[in-house]
Order: C-alpha cells, then structure tokens, then sequence
C-alpha cells in the first residue's frame, strides 16, 4: 500500500464489484457520476429505481473504505429542461447548441437548483468528500465545442431571463472575428465571456454548500487554453482563433476570477496528455509571473499548477480516458516508465496533488491496461 500520505489516489466512474479489491491496493477514493435525467425524469419526480441503484454503489464505496466524490450529471438533463426559456446557447452565427445553457439562463438554472435539492434529500452531501464542477451543459468546465463562442443567446444580449450575477453582453452588436472593437474592448468582452464559467462555478458552489456540503469542489478544467501571449495576440485579430478561447479555456483568467478558497481544487482533466512533454513541475515555478513566454512550452498540467498555486488552490486531476483521443490510445496502454500512468504520477506528485483519479475504472479490468499495474506503480515511490 502506498506510503504517501499527501496523495490519494483513485478512479473514475469506479466499479462497486471491485472497489473493496482497489482499497486494499490503495486506491482510496471512489468516483460516481449522477444522470440528470434517470434521476429526475420529471420535474420533482425522482426515479425510485434508479436512486435505489446509486445508493448500493455508495454504500459499496464506503464499505470498501473509500471516500467518494460524486458527479452530478447536469449534462445530462431532462428532456422537459429545453422546454424552459432561454434553455440552449446560441452562438454569434445564430445556430443553436444540443447543450443545456447554464450560464446565461435564470429557468435553466432554477430546475437545476430543485434537481440538486432531491439529490440532497436523497443522497447527503456530507456522505462525500469531494463534488466535480463543470459548466453544466458540458462534462467539464467548458462552452460547447464547435469553434464558435456561445454567448448570443436572448438572455445573454438582453438581460432577459438572465442567470443571477451575470451582467448582459457589453457589445451586443459585435461578433467575434469581426472588426468594430479596440483590443481593449475585446479584452473586456473576454473577460465577460470567460467570468461566465466563473459565475456558474460560484452559483452551484454556493447552492452546494446552502444544502449541506463541507467537502473539496473540484473544478474540472482540461488542456492548456489560450495562454496570455496567445490572447493578446489573438485580440489584435478580433479574436479569429477560436480553438481554445471559444470554449472559455482561458484558464489563468477563470481562476483569477474564483479567487482564493481552502475547498476549491483546481482539477486538471489532462494529466498526462503529452502536452509539454509530460513535464514536472520545478520548485522554482510559482518565482515566474503568468505572462512569461517560457511557460508556453510547459504541459496542461505544469501551467494550471502554477495558476493554482498563486491562487492558494489545492489541485489534483485525471488522466485522458481511454479513445478521449484515439491518438492517446499508445500512450494509454504503454506500460513503461514513458507511458500515460507513469507520466501521470509522476506529474501529480511533481506538482503536489491532493489526489490523483485514474480515467476510466473499467479499463483497469477489462483488458485494457491491468489494475496490478497502477496498484504497482502507487506503491512505488
């Protein structure tokens, strides 16, 4: 059993029928998601059945000994939420998103708030320790994906059925890629658009912590995002590189605007991801400001740890699933000291996590890459 005590290691999406085995070994934490949708099927109605199956993997969790943290599938939601006004993003060439708006939209929001409070009543939130934060209608802490920024929706250019905290578009008339704005401006347009996914952050924080909860939240936040050298370039062209900004992936940007809390883990859903070259962090790291260039070569990893360490935040991650890309598929599987659950441990203790979630439980047991390995590889230091 691993030896070091200023890091848990878990799983994501953990099996009960193995969880006593992974105790034993050291995996300590146990991770579940939660579904929207089977849990609420209609409004204020909970699933008997489904609620009846969360509560046995629980109580397997906590009798295999393990601290759980629960994800709470608001990605996932009811068919009758896009019923509600304002309830899909658009976007400034006026299509529509499949997701669920949770940042620009007050109805949106408001049923995700009484879903929370049956999953409270149901499920006490003191049974887990830590709670996974996403934007909502994405399964990390993102806009919708498709290169093109969703903030043009009628609440968001309104005000109008608008989420509580947030304030109107500013230039409601511009559109990214287009001229009509100062970089200055656009940079205040960015801070509106990226302060969106803060905002969500704060309100399911505060709405957690109003209906029992004590624990860590963990906001799920992946890759590299735009850089500031990368943005302030980008703003000199009316933001027409819409990789990584688009999705609101301006990471320095959305912790500054959390601020500093002892229960906010800057959650890192790339660990791993050969960006930077698998690097570690140094000690010398948090002596460097943000803006310097030589960051820019540094891994997710290494550059969301500095964010978060300037910010006082605890951090900790996950590997990249299995296929989430194909093109990690090698990595994944490679059982040497190159490979992806190498890499990722020692990244993790390099940058001082608080806990470590190997992506996906099941591929530990089904072939994929064996358990043995990662049971082996924490209790070697």
């Amino acid at each position: 059993m691993s030896t070091d005590l200023a890091l848990s290691y878990g799983t994501l999406d953990t099996q009960a029928s193995t969880a006593g085995i992974e105790s034993q070994a050291g995996v300590t934490m146990a991770m579940f998601e939660l579904n929207w949708a089977s849990f609420e099927p209609r409004p204020g109605v909970v699933s008997a059945s489904y609620l009846a199956t969360m509560r046995s993997y629980l109580q397997a969790y906590q009798t295999a000994g393990q601290r759980v943290t629960l994800g709470l599938g608001l990605q996932n939601p009811p068919s009758w939420v896009f019923s509600l006004p304002g309830s899909r993003y658009v976007d400034q060439n006026g299509d529509v998103s499949s997701e669920a708006d949770f940042v620009f939209s007050q109805a949106v929001r408001s049923a995700a708030e009484q879903y929370l409070s049956l999953v409270a009543a149901a499920l006490p939130l003191t049974d887990f320790w830590a709670i996974r934060l996403t934007s909502g209608g994405d399964g990390e802490m993102l806009y919708p994906p498709g290169g093109t920024y969703w903030a043009f929706a009628a609440p968001a250019l309104t005000g109008t059925g608008l989420a509580a905290g947030m304030a109107p578009n500013p230039y409601p008339n511009w559109r990214p890629g287009q001229p009509g704005l100062r970089p200055a401006q656009i940079d205040r347009w960015v801070n509106w658009y990226v302060g969106g996914l803060a905002n969500v952050t704060t309100w399911q924080m505060q709405t957690l912590s109003r209906l029992g909860f004590t624990g860590y939240y963990q906001t799920v936040t992946p890759g590299s995002g735009t850089r500031p050298g990368e943005l302030a370039a980008d703003e000199q062209q009316n933001l027409s590189d819409t990789e990584t900004t688009a999705v609101g992936a301006v990471w320095d940007r959305y912790y500054g605007m959390l601020g500093a809390a002892t229960n906010v883990m800057a959650y890192i859903s790339s660990v791993a991801d050969r960006s930077g070259d698998d690097d570690c962090a140094q000690v010398t790291d948090t002596l460097m400001p943000l803006t310097c260039d030589e960051m820019d070569c540094w891994s997710a990893t290494r550059w969301i740890t500095r964010i978060a360490r300037c910010r006082g935040l605890a951090v900790g991650g996950e590997n990249p699933g299995y296929g989430l890309p194909d093109r990690l598929n090698g990595h994944y599987t490679n059982p040497s000291a190159a490979g992806m659950m190498a890499s990722a441990l020692r990244q993790a203790r390099s940058c001082g996590f608080t806990v470590f979630y190997w992506a996906h439980d099941v591929h530990l047991w089904d072939g994929t890459i064996p358990f043995t390995q990662y049971a082996a590889m924490i209790a070697d230091k």
